[in-house]
Order: structure tokens, then sequence, then C-alpha cells
């Protein structure tokens, strides 16, 4: 995508603002409702700068997974007013806040996403925390099965715990200390590390650490795509960011 139209996208979207509708479910506005925006709109500008590296010449159908009560996608919305939005996570009432608030298509989540139904030819798909919380046999798997949802020259945008978490856990612990021991040493084992929560009733979902060398490996192995970028903190100086196309990356010239 030139710069001339990413340019344009992000003045209508300065000019046109995004909504301030708040579910009282939000989760992530009742923690922190200082930094909720800026966190949102760190998320559209990742986008944009992996929109900036594609081939992608327009957005015309966005699937956001999990979409929460749309930190993002109110932000989404508000960059691209004209395009088709899915919404999917496991919390259902996010998925009916988002779908109604900011309009889009309802997508109910399952604990084994390769079992959903979703919609293809897909030109942006933005996961943001997704593959933090699961190990990495099922990143690696829904990573592939999400690729294969873009359309040609679509772009996904994923994140994960890079390096920069493992100095965070000292400062801002986002799982308990055993369990912070068992991912740490999965971590060193093998680059990706990862355990579920003890102390909440969340099923196989946790924390996961990942080397960014790991998931660079993990996304050259998807046929049929090419890497855009591997970003350090590049969502809310914090989440290292994975951005992909389907693109052959063997295609000849």
């Amino acid at each position: 995508m030139d710069f001339q139209t990413l340019s344009s996208i992000e003045r209508a979207y300065l000019e046109r603002g995004v909504s301030q509708l708040i579910s009282p479910n939000d989760h992530m506005w009742n923690t922190g409702q200082d930094w909720y925006y800026s966190v949102g709109q760190s998320g559209l500008h990742v986008i944009l700068s992996c929109l900036a590296t594609s081939w992608l010449p327009r957005v015309n159908r966005i699937l956001d997974l999990p979409c929460g009560h749309g930190r993002v996608a109110r932000h989404l919305r508000a960059a691209f007013p004209d395009a088709q939005m899915y919404f999917c996570d496991l919390e259902a009432d996010g998925v009916d806040f988002c779908a109604e608030t900011f309009g889009g298509e309802r997508i109910y989540s399952k604990p084994e996403l390769a079992e959903v139904e979703l919609p293809r030819d897909l030109d942006l798909i933005w996961i943001g925390s997704l593959f933090t919380h699961v190990d990495e046999k099922r990143a690696a798997r829904w990573l592939s099965h999400l690729s294969a949802h873009l359309g040609e020259h679509g772009v996904l945008v994923a994140t994960f715990h890079g390096l920069f978490a493992t100095k965070l856990q000292a400062t801002h612990p986002m799982i308990d200390g055993a369990s912070w021991k068992k991912i740490v040493k999965g971590y060193e084992r093998t680059g990706f590390g990862y355990a579920p929560y003890a102390e909440l009733d969340m099923g196989d979902y946790g924390i996961s650490l990942s080397r960014p060398s790991r998931v660079v490996d993990m996304a050259t192995a998807i046929e049929g795509t090419r890497m855009l970028a591997y970003q350090e903190r590049g969502w809310a100086n914090n989440h290292d960011v994975l951005a992909l196309t389907r693109n052959d990356r063997y295609r000849s010239f």
C-alpha cells in the first residue's frame, strides 16, 4: 500500500475520531482507563506500518480476533469506515458489543480455533494478544490456519511476548511465580515457553514467551506466504509484532 493512501487513511481517521462507547463488561477499560485509547491507537499504527510494506491496494475485509470489547476495533472502524468487519472472540458478550457498536458480523469462537468457520479472502487479520496466551503447537497451527484465510496480498498482523517480557514479569507480573519458572524453562530449551493460568479458571489458556527467531521459524514454515516484518515491542511498546502476507515467497520475479 502506498504512503499517499496510508496518509489519507490516517488523516481521515484523526478527523473522524473513534467511538467513545464502552461496554460495562470491558475488562481492558475497567483495569486500564489511562492507557486504553493509546493502546488501541498503537494497534492501528502498527497495522498501518505493516500495510506500508505490503502490496495490498486497499482494505475491504477485516477480521479482529480476539476482538474483546473493541479496544482496537474502534480504531479500525474509524480508519476503515466502509470495510466489512468480522468480530471473533470466545467471549460472546464482546462479539455482540463490537458487532452492534462498530458495525460488522459476529463470529463466536471455540477453544479450538481451527473448528471455527471464518471468512475467506480477508484483506487484514488483526490478532492482538492471542498467541501470547497459548502453547507453541496451537500458536503454529492457528497462525497457519488464519493465514489461509487471507486473500491475495492480504496482511496478517499478530502479537507475541518477546524478549521484553522476560524483564516485564519482574515489575508487572503476568502469571504466578511457579508458572513463570515453567515458562522460562521451556523458553530456554526450545525458544517458546508456556504455562496455563494456575489461579484463574480459564481452561488451557495462560502466558507464553517466545524468542523472535522461533516466531520467524514458525512464520516461514507457512507455505504461500511471505513475512513482511518482525518488530520488537511494536504494539504499545510491549508486545512484539509479526506481519505476514499472502504472497508466495518463492514466486518468480
